[in-house]
């Protein structure tokens, strides 16, 4: 998929989520999983080292993302927005806790490669809304923390949206 669409694709998909900026992962997290119609639940964890720095479970009541714990948080976003694009676009199946203690079911230990189409367009997208996000937070005014609120501020103030 060309830039152009990607980028398309997935200003209309977070629109239809009614996710606005400035990101909030939570909120992200939270839109999706009432999308899928079940939790999405995100865990912090030492992952082994080298080896994958986050991880989709596809559970049969959640889904629960595994994020490496010994990275700063501005990564353990991105990895997060990873994995929920994965989400997002059904992408494969996760690993079952038992494949991944022996190892079964991943590379090396490694759950990617970026020479893998499906990962690099989740990686892609995943860099795409992080980097909307980081701008529309440095050019945006702060969002009120009141939500009624805030729901004015979107419906009369400049329309930012998602670049």
């Amino acid at each position: 998929m060309a830039d152009r669409q990607l980028r398309r694709r997935i200003r209309l998909e977070l629109q239809e989520l009614g996710v606005q900026p400035p990101l909030r992962i939570d909120e992200l997290r939270l839109a999706l999983a009432a999308q899928r119609g079940r939790p999405i639940l995100i865990r912090r964890a030492p992952l082994p080292m080298p080896g994958p720095v986050g991880l989709w479970l596809d559970l049969p009541d959640a889904d629960v993302i595994v994020v490496q714990e010994r990275t700063t948080q501005l990564h353990q976003d991105h990895i997060i927005l990873h994995e929920l694009c994965h989400l997002k676009a059904d992408g494969p199946q996760g690993h079952r806790w038992e494949d991944l203690a022996s190892g079964v079911g991943t590379e090396g230990g490694q759950r990617c490669s970026y020479l893998d189409k499906e990962e690099c367009q989740v990686e892609k997208a995943a860099t795409i809304i992080m980097e909307w996000a980081s701008v529309l937070e440095q050019v945006g005014p702060p969002p009120a923390t009141d939500p009624a609120v805030r729901s004015v501020n979107l419906a009369l103030g400049d329309r930012q949206g998602w670049l």
